[in-house]
C-alpha cells in the first residue's frame, strides 16, 4: 500500500508541473502577442505580367522537346 501511494503522489506532482509549465507557456504565448500584434503583409502589385510570360514560354518549350 506504501508504494501505491508514493506512486500516486509522485503521479499528482508530476502532472502538477507538467500543468504549471503549461500555463507559464500559454501565459507567455498572449503576452507576446499582445505586444507584438500580427500585422498584415504590405498588398502588392501581383505577378509581372511579363515574367510569367518568360517562364509560360520556358515551360512549354521544355515539354515540347521532351520525348513523349
Amino acid at each position: 500500500m506504501e508504494n501505491l501511494t508514493a506512486a500516486l503522489v509522485v503521479t499528482v506532482i508530476g502532472m502538477s508541473v507538467i500543468f504549471a509549465v503549461l500555463a507559464i507557456l500559454y501565459v507567455s504565448i498572449l503576452s507576446l502577442e499582445r505586444i507584438f500584434p500580427y500585422k498584415a503583409p504590405a498588398q502588392t502589385a501581383g505577378d509581372d505580367t511579363e515574367t510569367v510570360a518568360v517562364i509560360q514560354a520556358g515551360i512549354t518549350a521544355y515539354l515540347k522537346r521532351r520525348p513523349g
